[in-house]
């Protein structure tokens, strides 16, 4: 009886088509996990983004309600280490101030002297994305609280800042009472993801809405 021996099998070229029809197909996977995965990053930011936004308005509006409740100024203002008492034109880093549970009030004056809405005059922001979106960083503290402290916290890849500035058409102050009553607050948050820096903006007018 003879034996018979198989010859069938893959040869050489056909193991380097397969290896390479399997690469790309490995390659084809990964570039769609990579891209579904900066999709979801993407997502994430803006819906962060979103409430971020919202805040810094809603914290200013607070400010001003808070004035009204009080019986002073609707305008009035506790900027730290500054000795401004009213809104003025600038630009601002703006969040809670979980040390102040309350708005205090000078009694002889009626200038506010402490607020839970710490309002923060900033000289001047650089051009570059990197140097703005360093010194705007968004810190959390310990109770996952956003902050712009640069000493205490874990950094976060958002900053914020809001500039205002007088309500105008054209280059005319609309005023009433020889009083400036209508502000412009145009809130900016930056996003530092993987290095590339996207800044978003929202803007809000801030009234006396009793009058």
């Amino acid at each position: 009886m003879k034996l018979r021996y198989s010859t069938s099998g893959f040869t050489l070229i056909e193991l380097i088509i397969g290896m390479t029809i399997f690469s790309i197909g490995l390659t084809g996977i990964y570039a769609l996990l990579h891209s579904t995965m900066s999709s979801v990053s993407y997502s994430r930011d803006e819906i962060v983004v979103s409430g971020l936004l919202r805040e810094q308005v809603d914290l200013v509006m607070n400010i001003r309600d808070t004035n009204l409740r009080n019986y002073i100024p609707w305008d009035s203002v506790h900027v730290d280490n500054s000795s401004k008492s009213l809104f003025a034109s600038g630009i601002y880093l703006i969040e809670n101030d979980v040390n102040t549970p309350k708005t205090i009030i000078n009694p002889t004056n009626g200038i506010i002297d402490k607020s839970p809405i710490k309002l923060i005059k900033v000289d001047s922001l650089p051009n570059n994305d990197e140097e703005k979106w360093g010194k705007t960083q968004l810190r959390m503290d310990m109770y996952w609280r956003y902050t712009h402290s640069e000493t205490s916290g874990t950094g976060t890849q958002y900053g914020s800042y809001l500039i205002i500035s007088p309500l105008s058409v054209g280059r005319v102050e609309i005023k009433k009472d020889w009083k400036n009553q209508w502000w412009i607050i145009d809130v900016r948050v930056l996003v530092n993801r993987n290095g590339t820096i996207r800044e978003y903006d929202t803007k809000s007018m801030i009234t006396d809405w009793q009058k």
